[in-house]
């Protein structure tokens, strides 16, 4: 049965006090007993040697007498034993029973007296006769006879018997206040240790703030004091371990890079968001094996090097599509700590510079090529005056379309380097297509292509920049005049989109205005790609009708400025519609005064 501190010290100062009872009972008892027997034995020496004395001076006579005369002078049993071993005489029998006795020749006392002549013999014997413990002391007399002298030693039992239970009775009732005193004592003890104890199994559970503030100053206090400051050092740890542990989580789940913790069995132990996307990983990934991750036979290659102890370098790999960089950190204690980083995208800006460089070398070479080839012509002095009028002007005509080209390219990188900055302010849709037409309407009258324009009163102004949107509007529609046939029709449309589905952080609304014509129209697989740069898809046409190809990328990206979004709708034969979302104003009584003023100004044309 298990203890506890103070049952210890209540039974340890109960034992203690018990074995001092005893002790001082048997000690007492032996001491008393000894000094007892010495002093019974001092006065059986004195009064043996009277007895011989008054036996040697004693009348002749009979020995009992005599035995029975000297036992009634020292009130002690007084026995005369012949030399022989009979004895002669006792005062404690009468006189017909001594011829029953046994011979006393070999009493250990006889014995002893008749050794030491003189000298007296002494035993502490059961006596037969008398049935009872009995103290001995012989001396030989003149005549060769033995005088003893005997005296019981229940008397000196019976004495000692009273003190040892006196000092046994006093001793139980100190044993009782004691076990009073000594259980009160332990408790106050033990209490403040039981006090320590429920403080530390409070810290070991989990609760650091609880202390066990004792006012002690004795060892108990100081342990208190040290168990005190050790909770609040592990507090403190405690938090600042748990900060760098959100921060590094916070860290590792906010990485662009897909960061996936193995331990030494290969299992999954954390898979950051980024991990998850990458690899599907759905639910918690934790205990899932390499294999159940991607069964892709390089990415298995790159867990088993970095599970044997090997660091792996960048290994590129694909997963679903995707060009990833994999490294491989084996840990000190096992396990393995994988990054993916995801260079799909990179992948494709390389692809997409190769093809700008390889497309802006084209585009930039053809009209260079033309004017080299006629500028050369043009140096023969013989060649006629209509043909160098002619080769001059096709000369022209490709320096401005080179000098398109390099506008645009400007314009494109002044755009995407951030050299741009839009300036909204609420404008007229109608006003803005209108001035943009201008520079094409000569064109637009050559071909006979009608502008028409479809905006409600509700989506006249929108919140842009102005010089931004004519640009729009002008690329648009030109590129709808070089592809619709004579008496084409273009139209200019704008419709309340409202709200952004799926963007309840943005409370802004939006206007969607579309520019369509009934021209050629763009095969399907060609419309995902005709806002990159460049990109034609009908090349031949597209370049007699001098355009630079970067018209619809420069469009897309400012329309992207303004927030919003840009795509395109074409059936070949049918024609093509390009719509794109700008914000709306913000201000109901500002549009209300921009739509009457808007109207007078219709009326007045």
């Amino acid at each position: 049965m298990r203890l506890r501190a103070d049952q210890k010290l209540f039974l340890s100062y109960l034992a203690l006090s018990a074995a001092v009872v005893v002790a001082l009972t048997l000690g007492v008892g032996s001491t008393l007993r000894s000094h007892l027997t010495e002093r019974l034995s001092s006065d059986l020496r004195r009064e043996l040697f009277l007895s011989r004395a008054l036996y040697a001076s004693r009348p002749a006579g009979d020995p009992d007498q005599v035995a029975d005369w000297l036992g009634g002078l020292a009130d002690r049993r007084v026995t005369i034993v012949a030399p022989d071993g009979r004895v002669l005489g006792d005062s404690e029998l009468p006189r017909d029973s001594l011829t029953t006795l046994q011979n006393h020749a070999a009493r250990p006392e006889i014995v002893s007296a008749r050794r030491a002549r003189g000298q007296v013999g002494t035993a502490v014997r059961f006596s037969t006769s008398l049935g009872n413990e009995q103290l001995y002391m012989a001396v030989q007399a003149a005549d060769g006879s033995v005088i003893r002298v005997a005296d019981p030693m229940s008397e000196m039992h019976a004495a000692v018997a009273r003190v040892q239970r006196g000092i046994f009775g006093v001793g139980l009732v100190s044993l009782m206040l004691s076990a009073l005193l000594s259980f009160g004592f332990s408790l106050a003890i033990t209490q403040p240790l039981r006090h320590i104890v429920g403080a530390a199994r409070a810290m070991a559970a989990g609760d650091l703030s609880r202390r066990a503030s004792l006012r002690g100053k004795d060892e108990l206090g100081e342990l208190a004091d040290a168990l005190d400051t050790l909770a609040g050092e592990l507090q403190r740890r405690l938090r600042q371990l748990e900060g760098e542990r959100a921060e590094m989580q916070a860290l590792i789940d906010s990485m662009a890079e897909g960061v996936i913790a193995l331990n030494a069995e290969g299992q999954v132990q954390r898979a950051n968001p980024a991990a998850r996307q990458i690899f599907g990983l759905v639910g918690d990934p934790r205990g899932l094996s390499p294999q159940e991750v991607a069964r892709r036979p390089a990415f298995l290659e790159v867990v088993r090097r970095a599970l044997h102890g090997s660091q792996v370098r960048p290994v590129e790999l694909t997963q679903d599509g995707r060009s990833l960089l994999a490294t491989a950190q084996p840990l000190p204690g096992g396990g393995a700590v994988l990054v993916f980083l995801d260079v799909s995208a990179l992948r494709r800006l390389e692809d997409v510079r190769r093809d700008f460089v390889a497309n802006a070398s084209h585009e930039l070479k053809t009209p260079l090529t033309a004017i080299r080839g006629f500028s050369e012509t043009l140096l023969d002095d013989e060649l006629p005056a209509p043909l160098r009028r002619q080769f001059v002007e096709t000369v022209k005509a490709n320096a401005d379309r080179l000098q398109r080209i390099v506008d645009d390219l400007l314009d494109l990188s002044r755009i995407e380097s951030g050299g741009f900055r839009v300036e909204p302010e609420i404008v007229s849709v109608t006003e803005t297509a209108h001035e943009a037409i201008a520079p094409a309407r000569a064109q637009m009258d050559q071909k006979r292509v009608r502008f028409v324009t479809d905006v409600p009163p509700e989506c006249e102004f929108v919140f842009a920049d102005p010089s931004a949107l004519r640009q729009i509007f002008s690329n648009l529609i030109g590129n709808a005049i070089r592809y619709v046939p004579e008496g084409g029709r273009i139209e200019v449309t704008a419709r309340w989109a409202g709200t952004l589905p799926g963007s309840p952080a943005d409370p802004r609304e939006w206007v969607q205005v579309s520019v369509g014509d009934n021209g050629a129209g763009i095969p399907s697989a060609h419309l995902p790609r005709i806002f990159e740069r460049f990109y034609r898809a009908d090349a031949a046409r597209s370049r007699e009708e001098g355009g630079t190809g970067l018209g619809l990328a420069i469009v897309k990206h400012l329309v992207e400025a303004h927030g919003g979004t840009v795509d395109a709708e074409s059936q070949v034969g049918r024609g093509t519609i390009i719509r794109f979302l700008v914000p709306a104003p913000d201000d109901p009584e500002t549009d209300d005064e921009l739509i009457g003023s808007h109207r007078d100004t219709e009326a007045q044309r």
